[in-house]
């Protein structure tokens, strides 16, 4: 009976860490995407214009 409860409770432990490590994941993921979304507009390379003095 023991080893039934045991066995039930580290189940559902590893089952709710599961849940959390992918929120965590999807979270992140998110988190990146918004950055590489705001950064592909605001850092576009532009050459600066100069008179050639040669």
């Amino acid at each position: 009976m023991l080893i039934a409860v045991l066995a039930s409770t580290m189940t559902v432990a590893t089952l709710m860490a599961t849940a959390f490590g992918l929120y965590e994941e999807m979270r992140m993921s998110r988190a990146r995407a918004e950055t590489d979304r705001l950064r592909a507009f605001g850092t576009a390379r532009r050459f600066s214009v100069k008179s050639r003095d040669r």
